[in-house]
């Protein structure tokens, strides 16, 4: 301990003290977390000095076992000093200063107590002061606080830190003393189902900074109790409340008794839920049968969590005006001296009825998470979680479960086949190359063998990231795949030589060619990646009204025309396959319809749905152009604008790619000059036409989405709108018109006001 007055100094032997050496400065009166703050604390001009007056002394004295008294150098530093000025020093520059910790600042200094708590309360104090109890809880006060602790947790998910959240609760901070078996069985349950979490979201990776906070502030959180032990201890309390409520005659105690029983056994069924999806053995994922006892465990969770959220006013509710989420078991500011130096954040505990709302969406999505596990080629878990995306608007958690459970164990799928092989399964499904047919004499090549291998070996790192990307929050899934399509780049020269090596190695003989196979495979890949790098923009609303010209334009012209070709050809390739490896069956094919055999082989919806997004973009290019024909769209001023800026910067991630290549400005220039010179009347007939292309197209497939229902009525709207245009309809109006994207994330509906 420093001496009681003056202000001083830390230094720790082993070397002398230098810029680098770690000092602690103590100002008078404010000697420990315990001590109040001084009547008379030093100014903020002295204040901001500490630390230039520490390193200062510490370059004049060898580095001691001791507190060192600085008091006179510090007021002799900061007397000619005006309010506002600032220490300048070869080690204490504007850049340190806008780094250091001003202290006694309530913004800065996260020691201070701000006036709420002198003494944080922790769990031994809180038991000697009989603030919390061990034992002989009442059915609603532990009610309240396991509610509480839900609404910590959510709050906890939502990306705030551990310790302002969880662990405010003084009954996780030592559960083994707690005496109530509900109370203790609970804690030691809570804390195995935090450490799941965390777990899960560290084990996908797929999360950022303002995502989670993982950090447990070196809490044990009951290390040396099993998953399968905490569950027993639940099962156990689980007995005792149902004997309870038996025997307890009053009406009131006995719904509470109840109420209680339903927490409980949520928890339990919660924590078995991810106990079984988490691979513990590194290789080792849920086998279907296992995931069904999963889904069952998950719909009783979800059953008792309607029946929490009717009972949540039966426990214990929150002080009015304090931070606390519970009276009693709550102490905000115990882990105040673990955070971090910075800036102290006010968290805002989630409340009661909204976290276990958010509780039983969070189960539905982890239902629908499980679904990957009859995912078996990497297409298809591909679709999965996108479609997941798009439906759910995930939480970190429920993204990163699907991820866990594909690829639990790096490059292993499901734990047990390698992703290379399932690479080549996904090729042979979507174009089969002769080298990864089994009747053709490549397949058993070793020269061909061997560089294939080498082909996924290299490139498997970047279908690795691509899958890894699917589980990030949209916007961070923009900004990867910005930087994933530079692999792309190398990705197809790859694709390229291979097809060239294979198609050499193949006999004359042969009817079957090795042309841009492998090739096909990886531009449908790019182009999808590239699509949804520009429909995310939309989402994301990064774009200005007077871009979505070349926004669409893209689109129309180039993504969905080359994915839809790209698909044909894979199709047509197939067909061409099939019938050389069994002239009878290409015998008999002449006297049968061909498509029947195809849609076996390939995803026809999939073509029909990209020739529709194709017919809509370009209802939209040419709307819009018509709208710049009567100038109802506004555009910045010349002065402050380039437009060949602004395109160029949102294309930029496609220059590196051969294939596609990528479509320079000028192009764009003269394609819109060409467009413009037709009356608005004729783009406006024409973008109608387009939106009823595209809805009859999504139409005629059946057993259609939710997704494709709502690009129906899109499609719907707009025709009218461009129909009613095209006819002259507010022709006068030079209002602009107004995208509506409530109805789609990607595609809004055009109004135009009279």
């Amino acid at each position: 301990m420093p001496p009681q007055k003056g202000l001083f100094v830390r230094v720790f032997t082993g070397k002398m003290c230098d810029q680098s050496s770690e000092a602690e400065v103590l100002p008078q009166g404010h000697q420990n977390e315990e001590s109040e703050n001084p009547s008379h604390p030093p100014s903020n001009v002295e204040a901001e000095a500490a630390a230039a007056a520490a390193a200062t002394v510490g370059q004049m004295e060898p580095c001691a076992d001791d507190w060192n008294e600085i008091t006179a150098q510090f007021f002799d530093c900061v007397k000619d000093l005006k309010l506002g000025e600032l220490v300048h020093d070869s080690t204490f520059g504007l850049l340190e200063a806008m780094s250091a910790i001003e202290m006694m600042d309530p913004k800065m200094d996260a020691g201070m107590s701000c006036n709420r708590e002198a003494t944080p309360l922790t769990f031994d104090t809180a038991v000697e002061t009989g603030q919390i109890k061990l034992n002989n809880l009442l059915a609603k006060e532990s009610i309240g606080i396991i509610d509480a602790v839900y609404s910590c947790t959510v709050s906890w998910l939502e990306g705030h830190s551990m310790a302002q959240t969880v662990l405010t609760c003084l009954y996780l901070h030592k559960p083994n003393r707690i005496e109530c078996k509900t109370m203790r069985s609970f804690s030691i349950a809570i804390q195995k189902i935090i450490n799941l979490i965390r777990n899960f979201i560290i084990r996908a990776n797929v999360y950022e900074e303002e995502d989670f906070q993982h950090s447990s502030f070196d809490y044990n959180l009951s290390e040396e109790v099993t998953e399968t032990k905490a569950m027993n201890m639940l099962k156990a309390a689980e007995e005792e409340l149902i004997k309870k409520t038996k025997d307890t005659e009053d009406e009131r105690e006995r719904e509470e008794l109840q109420a209680l029983l339903a927490r409980v056994r949520f928890t339990r069924l919660l924590l078995h839920s991810l106990v079984g999806m988490y691979p513990l053995k590194q290789t080792a994922v849920p086998l279907k049968t296992e995931m069904i006892d999963i889904v069952k465990s998950l719909n009783g969770a979800l059953e008792l969590a309607q029946a929490i959220e009717k009972t949540i006013e039966l426990g214990t509710q929150p002080v009015e005006g304090s931070d606390a989420p519970n009276p009693m078991g709550f102490s905000m500011m115990v882990n105040q001296r673990l955070l971090p130096p910075t800036f102290p954040r006010s968290t805002k505990i989630k409340d009661r009825q909204l976290s276990i709302q958010y509780l039983t969406e969070l189960i539905q999505r982890i239902k629908h998470a499980c679904k990957i596990a009859n995912c078996t080629s990497y297409h298809a878990a591909l679709n999965f979680l996108m479609d997941f995306n798009k439906k759910f608007t995930p939480c970190l958690l429920s993204r990163s479960i699907p991820q866990t459970l594909y690829l639990p164990a790096g490059r292993l799928v499901f734990g047990v086949k390698p992703l290379i092989e399932v690479l080549k399964e996904s090729v042979r499904a979507f174009i089969a190359p002769p080298a990864l047919r089994p009747d053709n004499p490549l397949y058993n090549n070793p020269f061909a063998i061997n560089c294939i291998n080498s082909f996924f070996e290299y490139h498997e790192q970047t279908f690795y990231s691509l899958f890894a990307i699917c589980g990030y929050n949209r916007a961070r899934q923009r900004d990867h795949l910005g930087l994933l399509l530079l692999n792309f780049a190398h990705l197809q020269d790859g694709a390229e030589r291979v097809d060239v090596y294979l198609h050499s190695l193949t006999p004359r003989s042969e009817n079957s060619r090795h042309l841009a196979c492998f090739g096909t495979w990886v531009f449908y890949h790019c182009l999808r990646a590239m699509s949804f790098y520009l429909l995310a923009g939309l989402e994301l609303e990064l774009y200005s009204v007077h871009e979505y010209l070349y926004i669409f334009w893209y689109l129309y012209q180039y993504l969905f025309s080359w994915i839809v070709s790209a698909l044909t050809r894979a199709e047509t390739f197939l067909a061409e396959q099939e019938y050389a490896a069994d002239p009878k069956a290409a015998k008999a094919s002449q006297k049968k319809p061909k498509s029947k055999k195809r849609k076996t082989k390939t995803d026809v919806k999939e073509i029909l749905f990209n020739e529709a997004m194709e017919m809509l973009c370009g209802g939209y290019y040419k709307a819009l152009v018509g709208f710049y024909k009567e100038d109802r769209i506004p555009e910045p001023l010349p002065l402050f604008d380039n437009e060949q800026v602004r395109f160029e910067h949102r294309f930029a991630p496609f220059a590196n790619l051969s294939t596609p290549p990528p479509m320079p400005y000028s192009e764009f220039r003269q394609m819109k000059f060409i467009m413009i010179q037709s009356p608005a009347t004729e783009l406006y007939a024409a973008a109608a036409k387009h939106f009823h292309e595209a809805r009859m197209l999504l139409e005629t497939f059946p057993n259609p989405d939710e997704e494709w229902h709502d690009i129906v009525k899109v499609a719907k709207t707009n025709y009218v709108m461009m129909n009613l245009l095209a006819s002259g309809h507010s022709r006068q109006s030079k209002q602009p018109p107004e995208f509506d994207f409530s109805c789609h994330r990607y595609f809004p509906i055009i109004k135009q006001r009279k």
